[in-house]
């Protein structure tokens, strides 16, 4: 539902706010007082295409923002975007002078093709030549589907159901039947690849290890000879003395004798015994080492030529031996499926039989459903259309069958809804009906059916009272008085009775301020109302028998239940 309205240099419009309420609203005033600019700026919060030419004179861009209810449609797409936020929706949509748009939801920059989808789940705006759904022949059937609420909800489900997942067989089928040359081709490829990496013999972390062996045995010569020099110098006498490790024990007997003489020196002598012990250690490991170390001098060859191997495969199958591996895996899976296409196929086409069989029963169904809506909802309209004044109209869902040989989702028809407006004309579609105060009729009766199918909060009618008048309007009114009921509504109108039977009732006037026409609207309180039904009526304040007239209108019409 619309609860806020803000428009700032739009047209005529200078800075306006209104608010909205539910129920059947009315907006009347002068030709050209600036009722439908009202209506326009709200069609760009529907995702309206604009231009800078509505731009105020003088201003640098126009700016319209509205506050609405979330409805659940709304709500389950804001969801998608990430842009719900609790159960409150604000859209902006500001048009500059460049021709730049920015639009925002809920304080987030959006697209127009954004604002269009979000706003075919807000507001329906009906004018006399158009309506943003049923003018559309590819909406009729969603419509017909709603107004046969769970029930046949439930057969369109099933068969829609069946038809995607025909549709996914069919594609795999296809997908699987490829040139058979290509397939065989393909088969080669992956067989010579997994029969390279396999004969590899690959080892998770293989290269890495060999990267390590490779660097130690291409420096094997340097590192002999510092742990021979390391070694030689610890155990061995060089330059006419002893040994590291003879003088560190000649040390240590020393030290022993002076702390048995001098307590103090125990805990410097027990440290020192540590430390000799810890070389000892010490060179008798670089000793195991050194005896160790490889003396193969044909190993760093064998490594070279591993891991060429490796880096080869590298080149082709991925940066490391578990991505190789992981190809190979891929590639297996792959063979196995071109291998077993044939099985695949015949199991694909049995399944993709079975399927259609079903969907054809299921299909036939969801027609005789549908006729059977359609028959109830022809009967439907034209009793609303009798109501206004189109006694002679005759209205019908015309379905023409699908020429197809496999399932589709929506089922085996296309649905569309016909009119002859008058005695011995052809139906035809209604985007194509002459008369716009008829096809406006013809909006309101359709709309006062299918409101609960449509499931939009809010409906717009503007200037749909073309060409009617008398008792016809009394009907109209009541009609938008219901309607408002279970939506918002709101009506541009010229005639007083239909703005009698208004909930609210808004005045748009045009008035001039500081040598500029701008555009003044208001909330109506009782009294006002019965001066602006006056002037509608052509009369003046000070004609007492017009003002009694439509006080006594507006007395009986909010009085109709």
């Amino acid at each position: 539902m619309l609860k806020e309205l803000q428009i700032r240099d739009f047209a005529l419009i200078e800075d306006l706010e209104l608010s909205f309420y539910s129920g059947f609203s009315v907006l009347s005033g002068e030709t050209g007082a600036g009722k439908s600019i009202i209506i326009d700026a709200l069609s760009l919060l529907a995702g309206a295409r604009a231009s800078s030419e509505v731009i105020r004179s003088g201003a640098e861009c126009a700016l319209v923002s509205g506050s609405f209810t979330i409805s659940p449609g709304a709500a389950e797409l804001l969801q998608e975007w990430g842009m719900l936020e609790e159960d409150e929706l604000i859209i902006a949509r500001e048009i500059n002078m460049s021709g730049r748009n920015k639009c925002w939801i809920n304080g987030r920059l959006a697209t127009v093709n954004q604002l269009a989808s979000l706003g075919a789940l807000l507001v329906d705006i009906v004018g006399q030549h158009d309506s943003t759904s049923l003018l559309s022949p590819q909406s009729h059937v969603q419509l017909l589907d709603n107004y046969g609420g769970a029930g046949h909800g439930r057969i369109l489900a099933q068969a829609d159901q069946l038809a995607n997942r025909w549709l996914a067989l069919k594609a795999e089928q296809t997908r699987l039947q490829r040139d058979d040359r290509e397939r065989n081709r393909r088969i080669d490829l992956l067989s010579y690849q997994i029969d390279e990496i396999v004969s590899a013999d690959l080892q998770p972390g293989e290269d890495d290890r060999l990267e390590q062996e490779r660097s130690r045995l291409a420096n094997l010569d340097r590192i002999r000879q510092a742990v021979e020099f390391a070694v030689g110098l610890m155990g061995d006498s060089y330059d006419e003395r002893e040994s590291l490790l003879h003088t560190l024990s000649s040390i240590e007997g020393e030290l022993t004798r002076a702390a048995s003489l001098d307590t103090v020196l125990e805990p410097l002598s027990q440290r020192y015994v540590e430390l000799s012990l810890n070389l000892h250690e010490l060179y008798r490991d670089l000793r195991d080492y050194l005896e160790d170390l490889p003396a193969d001098p044909g190993r760093l060859n064998q490594i070279e030529a591993r891991l060429d191997v490796i880096d080869s495969l590298k080149r082709k199958y991925g940066g490391t031996v578990e991505e190789i591996l992981g190809y190979a895996e891929q590639a297996q899976a792959e063979l196995e499926l071109l291998e077993n296409a044939a099985v695949r196929a015949d199991d694909l086409e049995a399944e993709c039989v079975r399927l259609q069989d079903q969907w054809l029963v299921w299909a036939e169904k969801l027609t005789a459903s549908r006729l059977e809506l359609a028959r109830r909802l022809e009967q439907q309209i034209m009793a609303e259309l009798q109501d206004l004044a189109m006694e002679g109209t005759r209205f019908e869902v015309k379905f023409t069958p699908q020429e197809a040989d496999h399932p589709v989702v929506g089922g085996r028809e296309l649905v569309e809804f016909m009119m002859a407006a008058n005695v011995g004309e052809d139906l035809k579609p209604l985007a194509k009906i002459a008369s716009g105060g008829e096809l406006s009729r013809v909006m309101l009766a359709i709309k006062a059916i299918l409101v609960e199918a449509e499931q939009i909060p809010t409906i717009v009618f503007d200037e749909i009272d073309a060409g009617i008048g008398g008792r016809t309007a009394v009907n109209l009114g009541k009609k938008l008085r219901a309607l408002g009921e279970v939506r918002q509504v709101l009506c541009v109108t010229h005639l007083p009775v239909v703005a009698s039977f208004g909930s609210h009732h808004y005045s748009v006037q045009k008035e001039a301020s500081s040598n500029r026409t701008v555009v003044k609207v208001t909330l109506l309180a009782a009294e006002e109302r019965v001066h602006e039904l006056t002037r509608m009526l052509g009369g003046t304040a000070d004609e007492g028998v017009t003002s009694e007239h439509a006080r006594q209108l507006l007395h009986r019409t909010q009085s109709v239940t």
